[in-house]
């Protein structure tokens, strides 16, 4: 596979609501989710500007002193997977990253009463002090929760599935993640090599070769902006491709829930980070509901013979961002 066989689909008409389109669409979709999990997107519509500020807020954050960052730590500060996380202190592929993020989910205020109970994942975000970052970023937030929207439409009707299943599956309210992640140039890996494990459990754990290491999204469907190259994608001979890079495109993929909701039919690839220069990245993880309930679409449609078993998603995010998190504080 090389990079034209991900392909570039324009959803404007899916955006439109306009019948045909929308269906011509989706079966575009349908055979990305079945083929390579991949696809890009133009016409999207988010606005230029929207997106320029996020990674304007993005920079200025991460040039931020790392002890005026960590007045932020996930792992110290937020019991509900919220907030920064510094150089190595998240895993993939079973080993510790070289990149430090911020991370953002559905807002929760801590009066709450999911927050009170102390339901997993559930909380208010860690803003920084910085003039215009949180109404810049929930701003964008707002327009990548339509797109998702709009996204999952086009893919229920490449499932011949009614056009708001998942809309509806996602009980309206999507626990969608959103991530700012800073990828230093390698020409400074040999210092980063040098920071101490914050928890014991990665001072065990082997720093990756990569900027990001292999893996698939444990999610629905993820969108990612980056102001560089360095996405790599496996294809199913287990050959790796560079994701093509296009201004103002999103590069797309399922992930691992989206497979499972399928059967299998739509399939979630493995990809990675090999950067060979420094990347702010914007990735956009749209979920279901905390408490939505996957029934695998055989079972839904009646099939006797599908032998996958519903999965709440909450508990199963839960346990995934404890993985990805071993030093984080929880509740």
């Amino acid at each position: 596979m090389n990079d034209t066989a991900i392909p570039v689909i324009d959803i404007g008409a899916l955006r439109r609501l306009d019948p045909a389109g929308s269906r011509r669409i989706a079966a575009q979709l349908g055979r990305a989710c079945r083929e390579t999990g991949f696809f890009c997107i133009v016409n999207h519509g988010v606005p230029e500007a929207a997106i320029d500020a996020v990674f304007e807020h993005a920079e200025t954050f991460f040039a931020l002193s790392v002890e005026e960052k960590m007045k932020l730590s996930l792992e110290r500060h937020s019991r509900c997977f919220r907030g920064y996380a510094p150089l190595l202190s998240e895993l993939a592929d079973g080993k510790r990253n070289p990149y430090e993020l911020m991370e953002f989910s559905v807002e929760f205020a801590p009066n709450h009463p999911d927050v009170v109970s102390g339901k997993p994942m559930h909380g208010p975000n860690l803003w920084p002090a910085l003039p215009g970052y949180r109404e810049a970023l929930t701003c964008y937030i707002g327009h990548m929760v339509g797109l998702g929207f709009d996204l999952m439409r086009g893919i229920a009707l490449s499932l011949d599935l009614q056009e708001d299943f998942f809309r509806l599956a996602f009980n309206d309210r999507p626990f969608w993640q959103f991530r700012t992640a800073h990828y230093p140039a390698p020409k400074d890996l040999p210092q980063i090599a040098s920071i101490p494990a914050s928890a014991e459990k990665l001072a065990q754990t082997e720093i990756g070769d990569y900027s990001c290491g292999a893996h698939t999204d444990y999610g629905c469907l993820t969108m990612l902006l980056a102001d560089s190259p360095g996405l790599e994608i496996q294809t199913r001979d287990g050959c790796w491709t560079s994701a093509p890079t296009l201004p103002g495109a999103y590069v797309c993929n399922i992930g691992d829930m989206l497979q499972y909701w399928t059967g299998g039919r739509y399939v979630a690839t493995r990809h990675r980070v090999n950067t060979a220069c420094e990347r702010l990245s914007l990735p956009f993880f749209f979920q279901p509901d905390y408490e939505t309930l996957v029934v695998p679409l055989g079972q839904v449609r009646g099939a006797s013979n599908n032998a996958s078993a519903p999965l709440q998603y909450g508990p199963y995010a839960f346990r995934k961002y404890q993985e990805i998190y071993p030093g984080a504080r929880l509740r």
